[in-house]
């Protein structure tokens, strides 16, 4: 008996997660705050040692000095790491995952573009970070329209 309910119930349980939320009804300010808060605090914890050294850099570019070789060296280094978590961060995700469910890319630039802010980068160097492939991709991925399975 339990089974043959198993069994009926089962087609009704794959709908409820296949369907995806209507924007108009969920994709307000009360609603989206608080996940892109979440996301933007995963993404700080992961990544303030390479929002560090961006500063430094870009402060020693803003007094119109060339960095030395070791600030390029842990510039590198933290462009790295900051490349990975952009690529596979669990707060990147959350922000993709937002973006898409509500149809609007400007959820990550705005939260990235006032996470830099925040982290002191001068706006050089934000314009230097927005200009990168790794982020230009992150956008795209957004904007381009779902992949269809084949049948």
């Amino acid at each position: 008996m339990r089974f043959t309910l198993v069994l009926l119930a089962f087609p009704f349980i794959l709908l409820a997660c296949a369907t995806q939320p209507d924007p108009a009804k969920v994709c307000t300010a009360e609603w989206i705050q608080p996940r892109t808060e979440r996301a933007m605090n995963d993404i700080e914890r992961t990544s303030s040692s390479a929002m560090k050294s961006l500063r430094k850099v870009g402060e020693t570019y803003a007094r119109g000095k060339t960095p030395g070789p070791l600030q390029l060296l842990r510039l590198s280094s933290s462009m790295k790491r900051l490349e990975r978590e952009v690529k596979n961060g669990r707060g990147i995700r959350d922000l993709k995952t937002l973006a898409r469910t509500c149809n609007d890319p400007s959820l990550i630039t705005n939260s990235l573009t006032g996470f830099m802010k925040e982290q002191g980068l001068p706006d050089n160097m934000i314009n230097f970070v927005t200009q990168l492939p790794v982020y230009q991709s992150i956008i795209a991925d957004v904007t381009a329209p779902a992949a269809t399975p084949a049948n």
